[in-house]
Formats: structure tokens, C-alpha cells, sequence
């Protein structure tokens, strides 16, 4: 019997019914809509359209999201998000889905072939490796944390980002792979996958080290120099061609504009709130009940917190193992692993980013907890004679496990399938989370249900004051119940804090659209393609409202009538702005001096003055006018941006 388990036939028949039962529990998460960063990636990019110039994707940055913060070097995950675009004719997400699927697919079967060769070389009685690599592999294929990473379409970055990794591995493995190098070619695609591919080389270094040249472990002081040779012949080729593409992608093809690191918390308290983060991932693995799509874990301070404590005496814990595991050659699978899962951390835990935690950035170090633990629990077995004796209750517990996992990993592709259902989840496990609570409140306004749309807003608003996206979506909403003033205030508000993103732009265009103000829209609309050229929302809403746009001397003739009727400061700002369009500057230079004469505190007169004294060259007028308009609100984005403009200009 044992014999049929080590057959070939045997590995065939339960990989494939691994991949039948793994296809059966995804099987409701095709139709799962897009989500977070799939909008600037794929839903609002022009780039992925078209499959024409499918070359830029490595030679420009800018192809890969809308968002100029957002901009960074994965020409891959761009040719891939472009060719499910292409074979869809349309925004589909069911052909994005299936892509990834596939290559999940073809990942559950190179992690049986690693972890069985991994295990082969350590372990001499070959009875049971091809069972425990299995194990492994069918652990992996349903464990309920990988379903964070499959059903989020943008995660295909971290899925086969790995998937080249390993391929990378078991191509050095190979004789031909490494004769031919490759590997050096998987790994390429990797890191043009994401940047987190070039840990291929540390971690092909461990493999060497403990596979290949143990001899620098367990007799450290003879030839000690002969064998860092031989270990660093076998990985230099890597390591060069590894650290200069990182470099080069990182710093000559990644926009400037990108903004990935987070600066508002300093790099050690980042990192020592990792230790604790460390925990939460190694918990889910184990016990993955409280997953979140959008964690809410924040900076923990004092360093020296008990939770932060924790964490580092379990990192400590795991890597005094890692060390006691490599001097042992039958030990050495638990050693390789934990390496691993560290290696795959580094990149999140020692660059400070934006989100703290984050259970998709898990797919990639988990694979080493999938080598590590059934193999320990092996050892752990045979060293206390448990195999045989309790054979029935070893296949019960796992066939438990997988089906633990199988309804865990259906239940959290339930969660994904809907905005409402994922982040009401996200409202209930990340309570103090407030772009979470924005978006389950973006549900309820959806509906029409502005009520409860402004209950989670406003709760929101208080943990994120300064969120922009947070005052579009309340422009928004005051808009839909009629309260102009306050939508105004809002989006006014979501102008000034955010100077990247061309969405404060767009919704405040489709809200000027709405109120008929076809030219004031024009303009911000503009401003948003010059922020973004590859957002396609604003550059199909420009183009339905251009023929409306030009007719602006009725505007000013109605705003003109309102003014001599009124004598309103508002409708004095609109005629300003009106005149700004219609490129009759002096007619709005002096509209803005006459409300100066009716508010002498007005910041937006004083701001288009400057603008209107901008576009006639007379800079330093302009940089007088914008000074007196930051004196008043100093925190008015327009007029620093118009004050830039013209301080620029006096310099030269």
C-alpha cells in the first residue's frame, strides 16, 4: 500500500483531485466584482484598452494606474489586466478571474513539486514525503487566507509574483534550468510582476546554503573561504541580475510621482509595529477567522508595548529554531521555511507603508508555513512512534482541516462578492477602520438610504478628517438630499486636500455638470486629465459636455443679470470665473476687485485674481494677489498651486 502511495499514478490522481475540489470551493468567485485598487488599475484606465502599444508597459510607468501616487513599475500585471481586457471586449471581471485562476492552478502544483523535492533531500526514508507533500500542497490550494489574494483581482501582483518564484527555485533545482539559466528568466517576470521578486534572492541563497553547501553550517571553520566562494559563484548571476533590475525599475522607470512609502510615521515605529503584525498573519494562518479585506491595525506606541514585545519574542522564538533546524540535514525543510516566511515579510515590514497590515501581502510567506509545519508535525510523529498507532485519527484531523478550510475559503468568497457584503465584513472585523466604514456607507447611499449613508460617514469622518475621497463621497451625498451649500463645502474641501488624484476634479465636474455650469466644469475637468491622461472617466465626460461648454457669453450675460439684480458675492465668484474662461482676464480681474470692494477677506476673488493675472504674465501681481489669499486661508490648495505658478515664472 505504502508503494502505491509513493507511485506516480497515486501523486497524479490526488493532485488532480486536488485541483477538482480547489476549482469546486472557488468555483462561486468568477462573477466577484472589481475592488480598492482595481478602479485605477483596470477600471479606469485607459491604458489596459488596448493591446496596440502593449510595449509601453515596460518603458512607462505611468500605464499602470490613473493615479500618479499609485504609478508604479509592473508592466506584467498591466499586459495581463490588458490581454483579460482584450479577450472580454469589456470590463468583465469573470476573465480576469479565470486568468488568475489558471496560474493559481498551475502554482498548487509546482508547490507538491517543491515541496516534495525539499523534502526528498532531507529525509531518507521516502515512505511517507510524497503523502506530506500533498498534505502541504492541498493545505495550500484551500487554506482560507489565500482567498484574500484570489478574489482580489489587483492581488494578482502578489499570486504570481510567487508563482514565478517558485518556478524560479525548481528551474535551479533542474539541471537544464540552471545549466541554461532559466530561473533568471522566471525571476525576471517576477519582479516585473512586483517588486517583492527580488527576494528570489535571499531566498535561493538559503536553499544553497542548507541544500547544497551545508558543509558552511555544520563544519563553519574548515575551508571556510572556499566554500563562500562556491556559495556566491552559485548565486551571483541572481544577485546581480536581481539587485540592478530592482534598482533600475525602482529608481529611472518609477514616476516620482509615485508615493508607496509612508512618511507620517517614522521607519522604526513602522517596523517594530511589524513584530505585532507578525503575529496577526501567523495567527490567521493558523486560525483564520478573523480575516479583514481592509484591516484597521495602526501604529503601536511605545515601541516597547507589550503587543509589539510579543511579537518580537515570537519572531526571536521562531528564528532560534530556524538556527537549532539547519544543523540537523533532516531538520533542515523546518529551517528552509521559516527562512522563507521572514524573507517574503522583509519587504513589508522594513519600508513604512501606508496600509499597516494588510492579509493579502501573506500569499507569498505562507508558502514557507506550508513546507514548514507538515513536516515538522511529520518529525514530531515519527520521533514519538505515532504513524502507525493512530493512523485513522492523523487522516480524520486532516481530512477536518481541508474541510475547515474548503467552508472557510467559500464563506470569504461570499464576502467578496459584493461591495455591501465585503465591507459591511470589513465594518464588523476593522471597526475602526474609516475608509471601511466610508465604503459600507457608499452601500446605503446606493440604495438611496442617505440616512444611514451620512450615520457611517460622519463615524468615518471622525477617525479620517483629512480623507479626500471621504468629502467627495459627502459632496455627494449632500447633493442627493438638496443641500447645495454643503455639497460645495465638501467638495471644495476634497480640492484643497488632495493634489494628485484627478477624482476631487471629476466629482466636482459631475456636480457642476449637474447644476448646468458646463465651463467651470470644463475647467476641472482639465485639470484632472492634466493630473491624469490615462483617466478615462474624465475624458469621456469633457467630451459629452464640450459642445456645451462653449457658449460662455450666455453664461455671462445670465450671471451679469444676476449680479445687477442680486449684487451677490457668489454670483460675483461665478462671474470671475466665467470671464476666466472665456479668456477675457482683465473683465475678471475687475469682477474680483469689485467683490474685493464688497469682502475685503474674500480668499477665492483674490485667487482668481492672481489666476486671471497669471494667464496676462504679470507674475508678480499674480504672486501678490495669491499671498493675500493664503493670509486668509493658508490652507487653500488652489492658490498655492497658482502662487507656484507665478513665483516660478518671476524666477525665471
Amino acid at each position: 500500500m505504502l508503494k502505491n502511495f509513493a507511485s506516480r499514478k497515486f501523486e497524479i490522481f490526488i493532485l488532480t483531485l486536488i485541483v477538482v475540489i480547489t476549482t469546486l470551493v472557488y468555483i462561486g468567485h468568477f462573477d466577484n466584482p472589481f475592488f480598492f485598487d482595481d478602479k485605477h488599475t483596470i477600471s479606469e484606465n485607459e491604458s489596459i484598452r488596448s493591446l496596440q502599444n502593449w510595449t509601453d508597459f515596460f518603458t512607462n510607468a505611468d500605464t499602470f494606474s490613473s493615479l500618479p501616487a499609485n504609478r508604479a513599475y509592473r508592466p506584467l500585471v498591466t499586459l495581463m489586466n490588458a490581454i483579460d481586457y482584450s479577450m472580454a471586449g469589456r470590463l468583465d471581471s469573470k476573465f480576469f478571474h479565470y486568468h488568475i485562476f489558471f496560474w493559481f492552478i498551475a502554482l498548487i502544483i509546482l508547490i507538491q513539486k517543491l515541496s516534495k523535492h525539499i523534502y526528498s533531500i532531507s529525509w531518507k526514508d521516502k515512505k511517507y514525503l510524497n503523502i506530506i507533500a500533498l498534505f502541504s500542497t492541498t493545505w495550500f490550494a484551500l487554506h482560507t487566507a489565500n482567498a484574500e489574494t484570489i478574489n482580489y483581482i489587483c492581488a494578482r501582483s502578489d499570486s504570481f509574483s510567487t508563482l514565478c518564484i517558485v518556478a524560479s527555485l525548481l528551474l535551479y533545482i533542474h539541471p537544464l534550468g540552471r545549466k541554461w539559466f532559466l530561473y533568471l528568466i522566471t525571476m525576471v517576470l517576477g519582479i516585473w510582476t512586483k517588486q517583492t521578486g527580488v527576494m528570489f534572492f535571499p531566498i535561493l541563497t538559503a536553499y544553497v546554503i542548507l541544500f547544497e553547501e551545508e558543509s558552511l553550517i555544520t563544519n563553519f571553520k574548515k575551508d571556510t573561504i572556499a566554500k563562500l566562494i562556491r556559495v556566491i559563484k552559485k548565486i551571483a548571476p541572481t544577485g546581480i541580475i536581481a539587485v540592478s533590475l530592482f534598482i533600475f525599475n525602482q529608481y529611472f522607470l518609477t514616476p516620482t510621482s509615485t508615493h508607496s512609502t509612508n512618511y507620517d510615521v517614522s521607519r522604526f515605529e513602522y517596523f517594530s509595529t511589524q513584530w505585532y503584525v507578525t503575529v496577526h498573519y501567523l495567527s490567521n494562518f493558523l486560525l483564520p477567522i478573523n480575516l479583514s479585506a481592509d484591516p484597521d491595525i495602526a501604529i503601536i506606541r511605545p515601541w516597547y508595548h507589550f503587543k509589539n514585545i510579543f511579537g518580537l519574542l515570537v519572531i526571536l522564538g521562531m528564528l532560534t529554531l530556524m538556527l537549532k533546524t539547519s544543523f540537523s540535514k533532516k531538520l533542515r525543510p523546518i529551517a528552509f521555511g521559516i527562512a522563507w516566511f521572514f524573507i517574503a515579510l522583509l519587504p513589508t515590514a522594513l519600508n513604512p507603508l501606508f496600509q499597516i497590515a494588510n492579509d493579502h501581502r501573506t500569499f507569498f510567506p505562507y508558502i514557507g508555513l506550508f513546507i514548514t509545519i507538515p513536516y515538522g508535525i511529520y518529525i514530531l510523529l515519527q520521533k514519538y512512534n505515532l504513524l502507525q498507532k493512530h493512523k485513522i485519527s492523523i487522516i480524520s484531523v486532516s481530512i477536518l482541516l481541508f474541510i475547515g478550510h474548503g467552508i472557510g475559503t467559500i464563506n470569504r468568497t461570499k464576502v467578496w462578492s459584493s461591495a455591501e457584503s465585503l465591507w459591511l465584513d470589513v465594518t464588523i472585523k476593522s471597526p475602526k477602520n474609516g475608509r471601511g466604514l466610508m465604503n459600507y456607507g457608499l452601500t446605503h447611499m446606493a440604495k438611496g438610504d442617505y440616512e444611514n449613508a451620512l450615520l457611517y460617514f460622519n463615524k468615518a469622518l471622525a477617525i479620517l478628517p483629512n480623507y479626500y475621497v471621504l468629502h467627495i463621497n459627502l459632496g455627494i451625498l449632500y447633493n442627493g438630499i438638496n443641500n447645495e451649500a454643503k455639497a460645495i463645502e465638501h467638495f471644495k474641501k476634497a480640492l484643497n486636500l488632495n493634489s494628485s488624484s484627478p477624482d476631487p476634479e471629476y466629482c466636482y465636474a459631475i456636480f457642476l455638470v449637474d447644476k448646468k455650469r458646463y465651463s467651470e466644469a470644463e475647467k476641472y475637468l482639465k485639470l484632472a486629465i492634466q493630473k491624469s491622461p490615462n483617466h478615462t472617466s474624465s475624458k469621456e465626460l469633457l467630451a459629452q459636455i464640450s459642445g456645451k461648454a462653449d457658449n460662455y457669453q450666455q453664461q455671462i450675460k445670465s450671471l451679469l443679470n444676476n449680479v445687477n439684480n442680486t449684487n451677490s458675492i457668489e454670483d460675483f465668484i461665478k462671474l470671475s470665473l466665467a470671464y476666466y474662461d472665456a479668456r477675457e482676464y482683465q473683465k475678471a480681474i475687475q469682477t474680483c476687485k469689485e467683490i474685493l470692494k464688497l469682502d475685503p477677506n474674500n480668499a477665492d476673488a483674490y485667487n482668481n485674481l492672481c489666476a486671471s493675472y497669471n494667464q496676462l504674465k504679470q507674475w508678480k501681481l499674480g504672486a501678490e494677489a495669491c499671498r493675500k489669499a493664503l493670509e486668509i486661508k493658508p490652507d487653500f490648495q488652489l492658490a498655492k498651486n497658482n502662487l507656484r505658478w507665478a513665483t516660478n515664472n518671476i524666477k525665471e
